[in-house]
């Protein structure tokens, strides 16, 4: 299954894969490591941003011009497979 990022700041990002919203975290020394996983709302996605400790301006910037759902966001979006922009590979996962 592919990922990609589509929103970053500072050291978060959000990301998708076909299945789901995938949060971010950038750690310098072993780079965007995957920390959440969210397939229903956007209310869930906000109290793991919390929960992870992203700053709430942060987490405003990231969650800007999304929908109440990630099923809505995702009509909205081309096919999957006409959007290629792949997260760079975490060799942890990769494992």
């Amino acid at each position: 299954m592919s990922e990609r990022q589509f929103a970053v700041s500072g050291d978060w990002a959000l990301g998708t894969d076909s299945l789901q919203w995938i949060l971010y975290r950038q750690k310098a020394k072993t780079g965007w490591r995957a920390v959440s996983f969210v397939a229903s709302t956007r209310q869930v996605l906000e109290r793991c941003m919390r929960e992870k400790g992203c700053e709430p301006s942060t987490a405003k910037n990231l969650l800007a011009g999304l929908p109440d759902t990630f099923d809505a966001w995702k009509a909205t979006r081309p096919p999957w497979s006409a959007a290629p922009s792949p997260v760079p590979a975490d060799p942890e996962v990769a494992r």
